[in-house]
């Protein structure tokens, strides 16, 4: 062999042999590396399994729960996503299968360590039931993307701190806020959190855009039951068995019974109702109970415009029943000369104030009210305003529709000769 193939070859040997060590190095440093890893994933997992009591964890869930204490919110990959302040309560999964130290929130891929919540009954009550009726509202077919940094509120309290972009339906419009479901309840996000907009196609349900507001006043024993209809004789006097019949037909016909709030938003154009929505109510306080079986029976919610002279509204305590203003001692006739409704019409400013104000703290400050005997005056809305009011109903054969003047909104009269034909008519 001649010396320069000698040369040739030996220079090869030396390439292999370099790649060789490097080869074997290589495999040397990765079975390092993997036994290194494996080790920490053992004493990690050993760690929990030492430190993590998994019944104790399985007995500390709850469907509702409060943040015992500034918290972190993670995704599942355990990477942090927000926060969560001190006593702020949240929903957690019921189907998540619980296996370590963490809870996941329902209705979002977030969850929160065990030992950083406590358990309780249900959420707090918030001022504005739309909390729980918001799953009836129809959702606009708007999307909004947040900045990477945002804040969602649950009534006036700040309750999620998040630090990554998210999409979300549109529940509710409001002027510097939107409405949006998280954590399986209507919470709220500041416009300036807000990215982008977006048109999406949420649902392609029918909407409403007028709503039929009836009015009941007594419900009495079909079966003169207590002497009430030899009582009650006045034509705003109706069988229990008729009401029964209207209350069950908007029931068997999938209709909606909104609450105050819904309806105030509705007429503000701040939410979207389904197409077949209506609002129940009822004046005075006298002969009620009946009103408030049928209600239950049927699951519809009513709401009781009171007399407050008449009676406490803990007399009408139901799950499908609001009570609100029918002013507390002003529902009296003859009272201002020339005209049968009640003192609002003529009593001093100051008399009239003190009577409203007087109603509204002995309803948990209620915004709504219903004029004694349908009538009013340009002074008497004037006083509902300055009395805090946002809504008042009078009498009428119209819908309530977005732009209704919200002091003057129409109701349909029911009646002990209203035919069960008639009846359809208001509410289709």
């Amino acid at each position: 062999m001649s010396k320069k193939r000698k040369r040739k070859l030996k220079k090869w040997v030396k390439v292999f042999g370099l790649i060789l060590v490097f080869c074997i190095l290589g495999i040397i440093l990765f079975g390092f590396k993997f036994a290194l890893k494996n080790d920490n994933y053992a004493v990690k997992k050993s760690k929990i399994t030492k430190t993590v009591d998994i019944e104790k964890v399985k007995s500390n869930y709850s469907h509702y729960v409060k943040v015992s204490s500034d918290t972190k919110l993670f995704d599942k990959k355990n990477k942090v996503v927000g926060s969560l302040k001190k006593d702020a309560e949240i929903v957690l999964d019921d189907s998540y299968k619980i296996e370590d130290e963490f809870y996941k929130l329902s209705g979002c891929e977030f969850f929160v360590e065990y030992n950083k919540v406590v358990k309780v009954d249900s959420l707090k009550e918030l001022a504005h039931n739309e909390y729980t009726t918001y799953k009836n509202y129809l959702p606009y077919n708007l999307n909004i993307i947040t900045n990477d940094n945002y804040k969602l509120y649950v009534g006036e309290d700040e309750y999620y701190d998040l630090n990554s972009e998210k999409e979300y339906s549109v529940i509710v419009k409001d002027d510097d806020k939107y409405g949006v479901v998280f954590n399986d309840r209507l919470v709220y996000i500041n416009k300036t959190d807000v990215k982008l907009e977006k048109e999406s196609q949420n649902t392609d349900k029918k909407i409403n855009d007028k709503i039929p507001v009836l009015n009941y006043h007594y419900t009495v024993s079909s079966t003169n039951e207590n002497g009430e209809l030899s009582e009650c004789t006045q034509s705003i006097c109706m069988k229990d068995t008729q009401v029964e019949e209207e209350i069950k037909y908007l029931k068997d016909n999938g209709y909606y019974a909104v609450t105050m709030r819904d309806l105030y938003l509705f007429l503000s154009g701040k939410v979207r109702l389904p197409e077949k929505s209506v609002a129940i109510t009822i004046d005075d306080g006298w002969y009620l109970p009946r009103m408030i079986r049928i209600l239950e029976k049927y699951q519809m919610i009513g709401t009781l415009f009171l007399i407050g002279s008449l009676a406490s509204p803990n007399d009408y305590k139901s799950n499908y029943l609001e009570v609100h203003s029918h002013s507390w001692d002003m529902h009296t006739p003859g009272v201002c000369k020339g005209v049968h409704g009640g003192a609002i019409l003529c009593w001093d400013n100051n008399k009239i104030l003190e009577d409203l104000k007087k109603s509204r703290e002995s309803l948990n400050n209620s915004t709504v009210f219903c004029y004694p005997f349908y009538e009013y005056n340009d002074n008497a809305i004037n006083m509902l305003k300055e009395a805090g009011f946002q809504m008042a109903f009078i009498g009428g054969d119209k819908k309530a529709y977005v732009g209704t003047d919200m002091y003057k909104i129409n109701r349909y009269e029911l009646v002990n000769y209203t035919k069960m034909e008639e009846f359809i008519n208001y509410v289709s």
